[in-house]
């Protein structure tokens, strides 16, 4: 029994192998079947070596089935054309504010959506009317470029916080600022003619004067000696006959026939060809555009009976919003001066305020900021958060430019990092509100009713 068990044990070990060998037995007999012969020349040859790759017989190509014409190649001139569709530029300043009014109509808040027309153009504005019941004015928001009329940061807390304390909000859609253009490339020509030294041209005639008539004065050369050879083995003599020979030749070519006039100018009755049209300058384009809407939003305001208006400007807005208030105030000086003492004109001239918020020098402005404000004569807050971008510098040079300039309306405040909530813990809203309730807080006018003389 022991011998027995000790054989089963061994039968065991030895069975993988013995399975291995069997089905190696097995694909070589198969192999042997298929391809080991010396008859079949695809997979070895009369020795039953293998064949080389470049040596094979390759199948008779008459056998392969002929390949299908395909009824879209380009060799078929029945073949319609493939229709392209147009390449589309993304837009992301029109996605932006369509996002936006998206986001009004998903919260049902359509009601704050107005049309506005400024140089044919529409634009929309967000409209919030006084909430209080003892107006106070029109606030006019100006978002920053790359922002839209509600941006969560600034301008979404103030049009939705200062009509609880009676001013009537509009935040109005501006342009995108244009992208500077790469200047244009000089070409080749140009640039190899701008590269090359400029050389004296001497007139042909003179050249065969010259050469037809010596000069007297001049000493005669001296004959270079017969044995004077230079570094390439060419005598001074063969050099003298060889410029000879070119002066001979210059001198035979005929000279160029000068001119007796200049030519006559085309007469009026000649047909001219229209000179091209001027291309538009996209940024005179872009400040005309700001402008305009500036404008339009205040007027819309004053035809709701806001004639106390302040101006927020932020960021790179702040150049438009100064240069409007200028115009405005100059217009209001001259109507004065003429005589204008209507009630309205008065109030219209002594409504205006400005405040900005973390202003930027606008690169297409024509006149710097701190140029712009200290022509200003107007209640003035100068608000700048520690997120500013722009340099300590040109901020302490605006504050000192207003105190050079006696501008006693103008304050600049320094601010931490503000929250983004829409209560009083929002530093942007409450000082704006304080400065407002301070320096810029309007009264309600009785409505006048109008009699025909």
């Amino acid at each position: 029994m022991t011998a027995l068990s000790g054989l089963l044990k061994n039968l065991l070990k030895a069975l993988p192998a013995l399975l291995l060998l069997g089905s190696c037995v097995l694909y070589a007999a198969d192999g042997d079947d298929t391809g080991g012969n010396g008859n079949n020349d695809n997979s070895g040859n009369e020795s039953g070596q293998p064949v080389p790759a470049s040596d094979a017989v390759l199948p008779d190509t008459a056998e392969a089935p002929a390949a299908t014409e395909d009824p879209q190649s380009p060799e078929d001139p029945n073949q319609t054309a493939v229709k392209q569709l147009p390449r589309v530029v993304p837009n992301p300043d029109a996605s932006r504010h369509y996002g936006l009014l998206q986001y009004l109509q998903l919260h049902s808040r359509e009601s704050e959506l107005v049309r506005l027309v400024a140089a044919e153009s529409e634009f929309y504005g967000l409209l919030l009317t006084e909430t209080r019941g003892q107006p106070q004015g029109g606030v006019l928001i100006l978002h920053d470029n790359g922002q839209h009329g509600h941006w969560p940061e600034i301008v979404a807390p103030l049009r939705e916080t200062l009509p609880a304390y009676g001013w009537t909000t509009l935040s109005i859609e501006l342009p995108e600022q244009p992208v500077a253009q790469p200047p244009a490339r000089t070409s080749t020509a140009e640039y190899t003619a701008a590269a090359t030294p400029a050389t004296t041209e001497v007139p042909e005639a003179t050249l065969a004067d010259n050469a037809a008539e010596p000069s007297e004065a001049s000493p005669p050369a001296a004959t270079p000696a017969a044995d004077s050879v230079d570094s390439n083995g060419i005598s001074a003599v063969e050099k003298t006959s060889s410029d000879g020979q070119d002066s001979a030749f210059n001198a035979a070519e005929p000279a160029l026939p000068r001119l007796s006039g200049l030519p006559p100018l085309p007469t009026a009755d000649e047909p001219q060809t229209a000179a091209p049209a001027e291309k538009t300058d996209p940024n005179e384009r872009y400040r005309e555009q700001m402008q305009d809407r500036i404008r339009q939003g205040i007027s819309f305001l004053n035809q709701r009976g806001q004639l106390n208006i302040v101006v927020i400007a932020c960021g790179n807005s702040a150049n438009w919003a100064a240069d409007f208030l200028l115009a405005r105030s100059k217009n209001g000086a001259t109507s004065k001066t003429a005589g204008n003492a209507g009630s309205q004109s008065k109030a219209q001239e002594r409504g205006l305020a400005l405040i900005l918020i973390d202003a930027l020098d606008n690169p297409l402005s024509p006149v710097p900021l701190n140029q712009q404000l200290v022509r200003l004569d107007l209640p003035l807050l100068d608000l700048i958060s520690e997120q500013s971008i722009s340099p300590v510098y040109a901020t302490q040079q605006r504050a000192g430019s207003m105190r050079h300039k006696q501008r006693l309306q103008y304050q600049q405040i320094e601010i931490p990092a503000f929250d983004l909530n829409y209560d009083d813990s929002n530093l942007i809203v409450r000082r704006v509100r304080g400065w407002l309730k301070t320096n810029a807080a309007g009264t309600e006018l009785p409505n006048q009713k109008i009699t025909a003389n």
